[in-house]
């Protein structure tokens, strides 16, 4: 699908086309998925949440007006609603295994390529990426995300987040030095 492709298929389903809803969800829901596991490291809690955010969007459908390519809006429903979430601190926080494009891996996949050392050494680091990730500040844990992960552009992020841009680029810039704080000499590294 284009750009202008989801915001057409919104505008339809805002006129009473639930085809057009379904394709919106299927279209999205891997990446909402994802955007929450992301927020939380809790699979059972990001696919609640995912459908907390999909009945958000089913029920602006009637008064849906696009004032922004449609990936923009329904991120900024996740942020919000991942930064509701975090403030009611409910979530549980585990961490599981992701696949390179942000979904759950199974835990039996597994790089032939990699000895049993180099596999344990990269799920630790990945573990530990997981938990400074968790701890950031939850406005700079969902600009981080929505730059890193799905590409969003700095002014896109701030509609998102009802920020400036400054801001979001002070948001980002704190998150990947709060990483880096948390990370350092954990790896090895001497950033």
């Amino acid at each position: 699908m284009g750009k202008d492709s989801e915001t057409d298929l919104m505008v339809r389903f805002s006129k009473g086309d639930e085809n057009a809803f379904r394709d919106l969800f299927l279209s999205y829901r891997h990446k909402i998925i994802a955007y929450c596991y992301r927020f939380f490291f809790d699979r059972e809690l990001a696919e609640e949440l995912s459908q907390e955010i999909f009945l958000k969007v089913y029920r602006a459908g009637p008064g849906y007006v696009p004032t922004a390519r449609f990936s923009t809006w329904v991120f900024k429903i996740a942020a919000h609603t991942c930064l509701n979430e975090r403030r009611r601190g409910i979530h549980r926080n585990r961490l599981e295994s992701m696949d390179s494009d942000g979904g759950m891996a199974g835990k039996d996949v597994v790089d032939r390529r990699e000895g049993p050392h180099d596999r344990i050494e990269a799920e630790e680091r990945k573990q530990r990426i997981g938990l400074a990730l968790r701890d950031l500040p939850g406005k700079q844990r969902a600009a981080l995300l929505l730059k890193e992960y799905h590409g969003f552009s700095y002014r896109e992020i701030g509609d998102q987040l009802g920020a400036t841009e400054a801001g979001v680029k002070s948001l980002i810039h704190r998150a990947r030095e709060n990483l880096r704080h948390a990370l350092c000499g954990k790896f090895g590294e001497d950033s």
